[in-house]
């Protein structure tokens, strides 16, 4: 089957500038290998890329941004040097080393792709045949959850909280579960992500407008008192929400040796009480995932094998065609968890 000579890419040109641009076809090059995209996420960056006008929004682009990095498909082609990888392979792509829609000169949101430094288990993930396309670009941001859960130590044992109900939420819920958690806390403020937490096994989901962080956990995790103050037992707390009151009201009641792993983006500095994180040694990491192959791989290994439910995790999909319908609606928090951007395959 021939493949067509251009195609529509997504590319940020500027603040809230984003255009389906028609490019030539990627073709290979040594070491590399062309995927057609069967299933790409929408991820909250970017939709931040877009409304920035860039990466982050400080020096002007100097050529259009590709976007688009949740991705499964087809390999079609494979240059030379590229090893175990064969046209006609179903591939879930990590998108760490050449930064695929996150600054690189490629990016998914388009029917194919150019997948630079090709090597199975390390940008190619093999997926068996059972795996749908669509679960499988769900690879990447539980590999983002996974990994914020492994820099904050997470253990089976571990009574955890997360903030943020978000798509990264949601999905670091389903990895603490799949590493065994069970006493797991989620907290946002809109109603529906709540009810997907729920849906997805959340042992408590609580709304910060009508009780507050510290009260839920009290009575969920236990409470105690060191030096003079309250503490609530919450082992580890994982951020993905990006809130400066939300992070402090967490150092102000975390218990001693509680771990605090930081996946969401922060816009601004915010000052936190370092004598109680010195009394209490609380350890505070942060998480950007860009180097977890395995991690990755295990999410594949995941989806491929678990028998958990995962369909509160989608919330709508749509074709390439209706683009602009589906960035409205991945940025409508109380409608969407993950959208879905399909491809159908070339006539």
């Amino acid at each position: 089957m021939a493949t067509a000579a251009t195609m529509r890419l997504a590319r940020v040109h500027g603040p809230a500038d984003v255009r389906l641009d028609e490019v030539p076809v990627p073709t290979c090059g040594p070491g590399e290998a062309l995927v057609r995209v069967a299933a790409c996420g929408v991820c909250g960056s970017d939709l931040g890329y877009i409304a920035q006008g860039g990466l982050g929004g400080v020096e002007p682009l100097s050529q259009p941004l590709p976007i688009g990095h949740e991705f499964a498909g087809t390999v079609v082609a494979v240059g030379e040097g590229v090893a175990g990888v064969t046209p006609g392979q179903r591939v879930a792509v990590n998108p760490d080393r050449a930064y695929i829609g996150g600054g690189g000169p490629d990016g998914a949101m388009a029917p194919y792709i150019r997948v630079a430094g090709a090597e199975i288990g390390e940008t190619l993930f093999a997926l068996p045949a059972s795996l749908s396309f669509e679960r499988a670009a769900l690879a990447e941001p539980l590999s983002v959850g996974l990994h914020g859960l492994r820099v904050g130590g997470a253990k089976s044992s571990d009574k955890i909280a997360i903030l943020g109900a978000g798509p990264i939420g949601l999905c670091t819920l389903v990895m603490a579960r799949h590493l065994g958690a069970t006493d797991i806390a989620i907290f946002d403020r809109v109603p529906e992500r709540l009810e997907r937490a729920r849906a997805l096994g959340a042992g408590l989901a609580v709304n910060v407008g009508e009780e507050t962080l510290t009260s839920a956990l009290s009575r969920f995790h236990g409470k105690g008192e060191r030096f003079g103050s309250a503490y609530v037992g919450t082992d580890l707390f994982v951020d993905c929400a990006g809130s400066a009151a939300a992070l402090e009201e967490v150092v102000a009641g975390a218990k001693y040796r509680a771990r605090i792993s930081v996946v969401a983006l922060h816009h601004k500095p915010l000052a936190l009480d370092l004598w109680r994180m010195m009394a209490n040694e609380i350890t505070v990491a942060g998480s950007i995932a860009d180097n977890r192959a395995a991690e990755f791989g295990e999410a594949i290994a995941m989806l491929a094998h678990a028998g958990q439910d995962l369909s509160a995790l989608i919330s709508h999909r749509f074709d390439f065609s209706r683009f602009h319908e589906a960035l409205a609606v991945a940025a409508d928090g109380a409608r969407a968890a993950k959208v879905m951007l399909t491809f159908p395959e070339p006539a």
